[in-house]
């Protein structure tokens, strides 16, 4: 047998690394089976632990634990209503405006490619690599209608779905943080009694995604808000639109910079043509990405997360295929999570002879 196989059977006779074995084997087999039909409990869960960051310094200002979790919860509340009455119908007035000049972005980019093909003829064969561009786009087209129709024609599912949402979490968002005490308490009694390894690994985890997720939410808010102001300042009139993906964009590791791009520069040459001004959306976005990968990034996250990015973009690949967009929005605080594992085991391993 071979000895790392040897090993790792080895491990089965510790019930330490058994007990965090069979908790995350539970997790995973509930995400999987029954993901859909909890997603509201499990969007609840994510914002409680978002918005416990903030609950903390009040109590570390001898603040009661009720008022900090009062006082927060209303301000989300109040954030919430602010961006479901302004921002969600000032996007879905973006994507239907978007979707109506569908024709005209692909007439212009045929255009574009027509253009490009001419130039480049004497370097490759002009009608082959014409027509393959031009169905891409074409294809790009029925995709995007597809998506926009999607999203602004959910249907009745849709709403139901919203209105539960609406509903339901915010009521579970309050619940989890009042009684976050007790609930951990009860939820700890269906945990294995040797569960010191478990421990050890909850608190990486916790320090490492948990700085993450906040981070992020941050640096979100901050580069939408910044993309915004500088499309507004030049007057492009998709600023909101694309200073909302943007913002989002920082979710998606790598691939969400690569991905904005193509609509920054589309919509700025449908506004203003092949022209120079056409650039100045790509420009001010560049610069933002600069800013924000040399300066925002590192001083928000800190030391929070230490993942190299190729393993970075193979978490993208592997938990994107396994839960689809979800999985490509986790992809890090997974990735963190199973390295917190590993390191967790061989650290407790190397301590185990000493014990």
């Amino acid at each position: 047998m071979p000895p790392l196989l040897a090993g790792y059977l080895q491990k089965l006779d510790n019930p330490q690394f058994m007990g965090l074995f069979l908790a995350l084997l539970g997790a995973l087999l509930t995400i999987t089976f029954f993901g859909s039909a909890l997603a509201p409990y499990l969007t609840a869960v994510v914002l409680a632990y978002l918005l416990e960051g903030m609950v903390r310094p009040l109590e570390r200002l001898r603040m009661p634990r009720i008022l900090a979790v009062l006082l927060v919860f209303s301000l989300f509340i109040l954030l919430g209503i602010a961006f479901f009455f302004s921002l969600v119908p000032a996007l879905a007035q973006e994507l239907s405006r978007v979707s109506t000049e569908i024709p005209r972005i692909t007439e212009t980019l045929k255009a574009l490619l027509h253009q490009i093909t001419l130039s480049a003829s004497g370097f490759i064969d002009t009608p082959f690599a014409e027509s393959m561009l031009l169905g891409l786009v074409e294809k790009s087209q029925g995709w995007a209608a597809e998506s926009i129709s999607m999203l602004l024609k959910g249907g009745l599912p849709g709403l139901v779905s919203m209105l539960v949402y609406l509903l339901l979490v915010p009521f579970l968002i309050f619940f989890f943080m009042k009684d976050k005490t007790e609930l951990l308490r009860a939820f700890s009694r269906y945990l294995p009694r040797e569960r010191t390894l478990l421990v050890k690994v909850l608190r990486e985890v916790n320090a490492g995604v948990g700085g993450y997720i906040r981070g992020k939410f941050w640096e979100m808010l901050l580069l939408g808000s910044a993309s915004y102001l500088g499309f507004v300042l030049i007057g492009f009139q998709y600023a909101f639109l694309v200073a909302v993906l943007t913002g989002l964009s920082v979710l998606i590791p790598f691939l969400g910079l690569a991905v904005v791009t193509i609509p920054v520069i589309v919509l700025g040459i449908l506004q203003w043509g092949i022209t120079w001004e056409a650039t100045h959306p790509l420009v001010i976005y560049g610069i933002l990405q600069l800013v924000d990968g040399n300066l925002v990034a590192p001083m928000i996250l800190g030391e929070t997360v230490h993942v190299h990015p190729t393993t970075i973009m193979l978490a993208v690949l592997l938990f994107g295929s396994l839960w689809g967009v979800a999985g490509v929005f986790f992809a890090v605080p997974l990735a963190v999570l199973v390295i917190s594992v590993l390191e967790v085991t061989v650290a407790n391993d190397a301590q185990a002879p000493d014990a």
